[in-house]
């Protein structure tokens, strides 16, 4: 054992023989939010975290599961005094624990099962669900779900549409030696689907394509007529402080952009567009602000908390990087516009989005320069810039992403999942 282990395994070992362990993890349950739980429907147990809360939003309100939450910190937390730093892995615990750390293994099962009879003693757990196959905190309440013969599900956060995630996550999960033991995974796509079924990881699971159900939020905003929308929306990028793609390329598009923001203000006002920035956290706007001092006097928004759909519901044009929020656009009706020059022109498998991918080229517009945007954001001016592709195409592409369609939502898709792996 290395020496830096032997505080956490005494820890361990006395927490284990006074009921600490047992203690810790009915604590754990204490802090789970029951929200409006209801008898007669499959209850399952959502592991919180930022992104994954967005899910989980959209599956309390759209189907008939019971859909308590604990975050995953609280979880993590009493795990950190018994599991020294250098074991805390994702992708590699799993391993460790069924090698060389027998010991930390059946304390972990200890604190796993404990948490979950604590849980059921409340209202019975049917399945614990998790936004990730792989996280070093989850393997106890996999252990647990085990022992009690309770389903662990995941519904995946990760995106493996384009080649960089997919070969991330092949690596992570091959150098890791790392095997998935829980009961089913729940995928954005078909083509995340295809990919995890090629890895000997997830052998043993039932893998599903649902798509995520963050995206039926759409289905709650109506998509006014183009001309009628009175707003352009640039997502921002390329933070050369965070190391984010396309700092020169976001440059010369943020001068496009406020160059068309100016041409509004000498308008009347009834007749002006608004112009936003979209950022994923308001006090992020420091670098745009360095190029751009006058962003207030152009009246060009930074917004941060404004929903995604809400905003581009609003938008005739969207224009960015190769980002998700970029392709979100593909769903509330507006152009799509993203700039491919300098550095943000990339290799097609590192490309969530790329101009020669030709169903890429059927929904979104690639201006190659400065003037071929220039000339777009006047069209966008004058109402004339239409969205690329029909609605089927449209959603077609962004299907590779997360599967969408007009009749059933993610949430139902996930929902059926779920009961399927319970029965």
């Amino acid at each position: 054992m290395h020496i830096g282990d032997l505080p956490y395994a005494a820890l361990a070992t006395f927490d284990h023989a006074t009921g600490g362990i047992a203690r810790a993890a009915r604590a754990v349950a204490a802090k789970i939010d029951w929200y409006d739980w209801q008898p007669g429907r499959p209850t399952v147990l959502c592991l919180e975290r930022a992104l994954f809360n967005k899910d989980i939003a959209e599956l309390r309100k759209r189907t008939n599961l019971n859909l308590p939450g604990v975050h995953v910190k609280a979880v993590k937390l009493p795990q950190e005094k018994w599991v020294a730093p250098r074991w805390r892995r994702q992708s590699k615990l799993w391993h460790d624990l069924n090698t060389h750390l027998s010991r930390t293994r059946r304390h972990l099962e200890e604190f796993g099962v404990a948490f979950l009879e604590a849980a059921s003693a409340r209202h019975p757990i049917d399945a614990v669900a998790a936004a990730n196959t792989d996280y070093w905190q989850d393997e106890a309440l996999r252990m647990g779900c085990r022992k009690l013969r309770i389903a662990f599900v995941v519904l995946s956060r990760e995106s493996y549409g384009i080649g960089r995630g997919r070969d991330f996550v092949s690596k992570n999960y091959h150098d890791g030696h790392f095997y998935f033991d829980g009961t089913g995974c729940a995928v954005a796509s078909e083509t995340c689907r295809q990919f995890m079924l090629g890895q000997p990881a997830m052998r043993d699971a039932t893998i599903e394509a649902t798509g995520w159900p963050r995206y039926d939020a759409w289905r709650d905003y109506p998509k006014p007529e183009l001309a009628d929308r009175k707003l352009v929306t640039m997502m921002a990028y390329g933070d050369p402080a965070q190391l984010q793609y396309a700092a020169a390329n976001f440059r010369d598009v943020l001068q496009v952009f406020c160059a068309a923001a100016e041409r509004q203000r000498a308008l009347p006002a009834e007749r002006r567009l608004r112009f936003s920035i979209k950022m994923k956290k308001r006090n992020e706007d420091g670098y745009i602000r360095k190029l751009r001092p006058d962003l207030d006097s152009l009246g060009i928004d930074i917004v941060a908390d404004t929903p995604l759909p809400e905003l581009v519901t609003q938008s005739r044009a969207i224009i960015g990087y190769n980002t998700l929020a970029v392709l979100e656009g593909l769903l509330g009706g507006s152009a799509v516009i993203v700039p491919v020059w300098a550095d943000s022109d990339r290799d097609p498998k590192a490309s969530l989005l790329h101009p020669d991918n030709p169903a890429d080229a059927e929904v979104c517009y690639f201006p190659r320069s400065v003037d071929d945007l220039d000339i777009l954001m006047r069209q966008v001016e004058a109402g004339t810039l239409l969205p690329k592709g029909s609605p089927d195409q449209r959603l077609a592409r962004f299907s590779r992403h997360s599967l969408v369609d007009a009749e059933t939502t993610a949430s139902m898709r996930v929902e059926a999942f779920v009961r399927s792996l319970l029965s």
